[in-house]
C-alpha cells in the first residue's frame, strides 16, 4: 500500500470514527484497559498519518502559497495539539487511568479528523493536486522555505522576547534534518521539519496576537518616526551628491528609479501601515530603512574610499543604529 493510499484509508477511518461520535462505540464488548490500549493505538497511528500527510503538501513546490497562508499554519498548529492529546493518552495509560486515556484519544482524533479535512478543503478550493512521493530533492527544498521563513521571523521580532528563542530551536531543527539526516534518513528529516514548522506556527500566531494588541496611536507614532527618517535619507542623499556619489545610480541598484521613485514608494508605504493590523507591514519600514542605511553607508564607503577620501562616519548613519528603528518593543514588551 503506497503513502497515498494510506493516508486516504486512514483518512476514512478517523471520519468513520469520529462521526459515530464516540470511538468507544466501534470496539464493543472489550474491557476497558484493552480499548483504551486500542483506541491509543489508533490515535497514534493516525497521528503518524496526518503527519505525513502534512509534510507532503509543506514539500510539493504548487502548494507553497497554501503553506503561508495562516489558515495552513493554524491547522498545523492544531496537529500538534492533536499529538499533544496523544502524548497525553498514552500517559494516561502508564497509570492506568483508562478514561482519562480514550477522553485523550477521541479528542486527538477528533482535532485530526477536522485538520485533514480542512487542509484538503484549502487544496481543493486552490486546485492543487498533491502528488503521494516525496522526494529527497522536494524535502531539501521544504526544508530551505522553513529556514527562509525563520530568517523573516527573525527580523520581526525583538531578540529579548521569550518567543525569540522558538526560532533558534526551529532552525536547529531544521539544519538537522538538512545536514544530518538528507539524503540517506528522509523519515528523520520529516519528523525535525514538522516539529520545525509547529514552532514557526508558534511564532506566528504569536506576532497576530503582538499585532492585535498594537493601538492606534502606537501605529501612528510608528508611521511619525518613518516619515522622519524618509526626510534624514533625503538629506543623506543630498550630502551624498555634495561629496561626488552618483546618489541615483545607488538607488537604481537597489531597485528604484531615482531618487523621487524611492520617496514615492517610501511614503506609500508608510501610508498604507496606517491604520493596519499585521505586523508584518510596519516591519516592512523598519527594514527597508535597515536595509537601505546600510547599503548607503556601504556605498558611500566605497566611494570615499576610491577618491582618497575618510570614511563617512556616523554623520551618516541612522540614529540610534541601523537596528533602531525595526525592533521598536515588537515581542520586546517595552
Amino acid at each position: 500500500m503506497n503513502k497515498r493510499t494510506r493516508i486516504a484509508t486512514i483518512a476514512g477511518l478517523i471520519l468513520l470514527l469520529v462521526s459515530v461520535g464516540s470511538v468507544s462505540a466501534v470496539i464493543v464488548g472489550q474491557n476497558p484497559e484493552n480499548k483504551a490500549n486500542r483506541i491509543v493505538e489508533i490515535a497514534e497511528n493516525a497521528a503518524t498519518e496526518v503527519g505525513e500527510f502534512i509534510d507532503i503538501v509543506i514539500a510539493d513546490p504548487s502548494a507553497s502559497e497554501i503553506i503561508l497562508t495562516a489558515q495552513f499554519t493554524g491547522n498545523v498548529t492544531l496537529y500538534s495539539e492533536g499529538v499533544e492529546n496523544v502524548t497525553n493518552s498514552n500517559t494516561a495509560l502508564g497509570i492506568e487511568d483508562y478514561e482519562g486515556a480514550i477522553a485523550n484519544a477521541t479528542e486527538a482524533l477528533s482535532i485530526f479528523r477536522e485538520v485533514y479535512k480542512s487542509i484538503r478543503i484549502m487544496l481543493y478550493d486552490s486546485d492543487v493536486k498533491i502528488g503521494p512521493v516525496i522526494d529527497v530533492d522536494a524535502l531539501e527544498e521544504a526544508i530551505e522555505r522553513s529556514l527562509d521563513k525563520v530568517e523573516e521571523l527573525k527580523a520581526l521580532i525583538s531578540l529579548d522576547a521569550p518567543i525569540y528563542s522558538k526560532l533558534g530551536e526551529a532552525e536547529a531543527l531544521l539544519t538537522e534534518a538538512k545536514d544530518d539526516f538528507l539524503p540517506d534518513n528522509t523519515e528523520d528529516a520529516k519528523s525535525s521539519l514538522r516539529d520545525a514548522n509547529i514552532l514557526i506556527s508558534e511564532v506566528c500566531n504569536y506576532l497576530k496576537e503582538v499585532a492585535q494588541e498594537l493601538n492606534p496611536q502606537r501605529i501612528q507614532d510608528y508611521c511619525e518616526s518613518a516619515y522622519q527618517y524618509r526626510e534624514r535619507f533625503r538629506d543623506r542623499f543630498r550630502n551624498g551628491r555634495d561629496d561626488g556619489f552618483d546618489v541615483n545610480g545607488f538607488l537604481q541598484t537597489q531597485g528604484y528609479q531615482n531618487e523621487d521613485d524611492f520617496m514615492t514608494r517610501f511614503r506609500e508605504m508608510i501610508e498604507n501601515a496606517k491604520g493596519t493590523e499585521d505586523i508584518e507591514d510596519l516591519e516592512e519600514i523598519g527594514e527597508l530603512i535597515r536595509e537601505m542605511g546600510n547599503n548607503f553607508e556601504e556605498g558611500m564607503d566605497r566611494h570615499r574610499a576610491r577618491h582618497g577620501q575618510d570614511g563617512i562616519g556616523s554623520s551618516y548613519g541612522l540614529p540610534g543604529g541601523s537596528s533602531g528603528f525595526g525592533q521598536m518593543g515588537f515581542g520586546s514588551g517595552q
